[in-house]
């Protein structure tokens, strides 16, 4: 709460995060393209879902058809984690990204 306050008094908005439930449909690693040059990007992993219920950080619901393409990107660690099958909530680092800055299983 009073981060928000602080948040509103200096200016600052906080980032919206989409927040997504589902189920694993798919999971695997990918590298994803880089334009820095030769250097690749490190593999990261990657996960498709079955989305049942989506919304933004402030409460907004989201139609989970407008979650196009339901697939989501993080630390490779995380392929030990979950799997297909598995029920999840991914919290992405912003609203419109699909990098998961937090997933739960359900």
């Amino acid at each position: 709460m009073a981060g928000g306050i602080f948040s509103r008094l200096l200016g600052k908005k906080p980032e919206l995060q989409l927040i997504v439930e589902g189920a694993v449909t798919e999971c695997g690693e990918h590298q994803p393209r880089t334009h820095l040059g030769p250097t690749e990007a490190a593999k990261q992993a990657y996960f498709a879902l079955d989305v049942s219920a989506a919304q933004l950080s402030n409460g907004k619901s989201r139609p989970t058809a407008s979650i196009v393409p339901a697939e989501f990107s993080g630390d490779v660690a995380l392929l030990g984690l979950f799997g297909v099958g598995d029920r999840v909530r991914i919290t992405c680092s912003t609203a419109t990204g699909r990098e998961i800055a937090e997933i739960v299983g359900l």
